[in-house]
């Protein structure tokens, strides 16, 4: 949790700030922050396809029995995708609850991430010296295409501890979720967002929550011009029935 971010959304209210007593003591004031703001941020990155904390990643082909009438192929969203962005080549594709929906074999996802991590059970699994009994029965890897939540290593555990590649580490407030950088309009807008909803719970002035959230909405329209509008998003149309069936449109001229 930015405590700028919320100190300010605070002052738009005439609150006081969150303090670290308060965040000690898990008092009214950091509880309240703390639910609106998770919230909040989620909210924002699924509203708008903003130019940071993107990632892009190979998607991999859903286990649902039926795939929906109209397209070939339905893949799992990532599960830190907060928005999704365009697929490689432009390809269409709609977004259906957690799944992609599209046409395109192979398909490769560029995503805004919420940076939400998976938290495996075991971080290091090692094949021990031989007569060592085994800790864990089996492993699994997942579906295909799953990025693995462990490392297996032969040899001791002595012997991997160096080799094994850095985590962004969590956060304080929210372990499930590490820190990604967004570009200045998107804290602006959650800023906003978050002033206008402890106006609601805070505030005596009814017409204080409207204003924030108008604020808002002007720097959240700029961040969709700027995105160009998702255009990789946007469902197949179907043509004219003159064109399915081998016509062509003529225009006529009228004196």
């Amino acid at each position: 949790m930015d405590r700028g971010i919320v100190t300010r959304a605070l002052g738009y209210v005439g609150e006081f700030q969150v303090t670290d007593q308060d965040i000690a003591d898990k008092n009214t004031n950091y509880l309240t922050a703390k639910a609106f703001y998770l919230q909040t941020f989620l909210e924002a990155l699924s509203e708008v396809a903003w130019t940071g904390g993107r990632r892009r990643k190979k998607l991999t082909l859903t286990g649902l029995p039926r795939l929906p009438s109209g397209y070939r192929f339905a893949y799992d969203l990532p599960y830190d995708c907060a928005k999704a962005v365009e697929l490689r080549d432009e390809a269409y594709f709609v977004v259906e609850s957690r799944f992609l929906l599209t046409d395109r074999e192979k398909a490769e996802l560029l995503y805004v991430s919420n940076g939400r991590r998976l938290r495996p059970d075991v971080a290091i699994v090692s094949a021990g010296k031989p007569g060592d009994i085994h800790e864990l029965e089996y492993i699994t890897a997942g579906k295909p295409g799953t990025d693995p939540d462990f490392v297996i290593r032969a040899g001791r555990p002595r012997d991997i501890g160096a080799a094994l590649p850095e985590t962004p580490e969590p956060s304080e407030d929210y372990p499930d979720y590490v820190g990604l950088e967004y570009e200045p309009k998107f804290y602006q807008y959650v800023e906003l967002t978050l002033a206008a909803k402890f106006a609601v719970k805070e505030s005596a002035n009814p017409q204080l929550h409207g204003m924030l959230l108008q604020e808002a909405m002007v720097i959240k329209q700029e961040a969709i011009n700027a995105s160009g509008g998702n255009r990789a998003a946007r469902q197949k149309t179907k043509g004219f029935w003159s064109e399915e069936y081998g016509f062509h449109r003529e225009r006529y001229a009228h004196n």
